[in-house]
């Protein structure tokens, strides 16, 4: 580096330090300028304190990087990227885990299935029991492709007793009734003494003869299915074929 280059560092350095203690030297504040004469003269004379505090610099380019050196970026406060469960999570990957939230969409529950009551009379009890022999008839006509059947836990079976005080409610409130018929020698007297009894106590007047899927139409299901019609008026849907 020239001498010329030097001494012009030094003296805008020189320069500098004066504008920097005109604050608290008032005296200092008038002085003149150093010609480019004195200014290794000052330097030399400086105190040791200055000048172990304030090192000279070597060279223009020094001081140069001295003036023009930005600030430091202030740092964003992270406490704005904290949610109130302390979790942490870059700006970035909290809109991206928002966006993928609300472009799911919302699943609605499935709406509860449609009990058909059916009402089923000619059992020897009321119980749970015999609703589920109930349930398990209609089952095997499923079984044999019967679409009416359907699938047999959609049904809600009401068991009652064909003299029942409630039979005359229970015919304006429900109108899918069934006879329970048995395949035993004593399958006629009791299905036609369990349709005169409903017909006495206000029931309905058409219902279907549940009976087993094997059991063929002719004798007791053809004799059962006239004798109601002609004594006592009521309708009987027969199941076989």
């Amino acid at each position: 580096m020239s001498d010329k280059d030097q001494a012009a560092g030094l003296r805008k350095w020189a320069n500098l330090q004066r504008q920097q203690k005109e604050g608290n030297e008032e005296a200092d504040s008038d002085a003149p300028a150093l010609p480019d004469d004195d200014i290794e003269t000052v330097a030399a004379q400086s105190s040791p304190e200055e000048s172990t505090s304030e090192e000279l610099p070597s060279s223009l380019a020094e001081v140069e990087a001295e003036e023009i050196e930005p600030e430091s970026a202030s740092v964003a406060d992270d406490d704005d990227l904290f949610d109130f469960d302390g979790a942490f999570a870059a700006p970035e990957e909290t809109a991206s885990a928002t966006a993928s939230v609300a472009s799911e969409p919302e699943v609605p529950p499935a709406p509860p299935k449609v009990r058909i009551p059916l009402v089923v009379v000619g059992l020897p009890g009321t119980t749970a029991a015999q609703a589920h022999k109930v349930k398990e008839r209609l089952r095997h006509w499923a079984a044999l492709g019967r679409e009416w059947a359907g699938d047999p836990e959609q049904w809600d079976i009401h068991v009652v007793a064909a003299d029942a005080a409630e039979v005359a409610t229970l015919a304006r409130q429900y109108r899918r009734w069934a006879l329970w018929v048995e395949s035993d020698a004593e399958a006629f007297v009791q299905a036609f003494r369990t349709l005169r009894l409903l017909h006495d106590a206000g029931g309905p007047r058409r219902l279907l003869a549940l009976h087993e899927p094997g059991l063929s139409r002719r004798g007791l299901l053809d004799n059962l299915h006239e004798a109601a019609q002609y004594y006592l008026g009521t309708e009987l849907l027969i199941l076989a074929r």
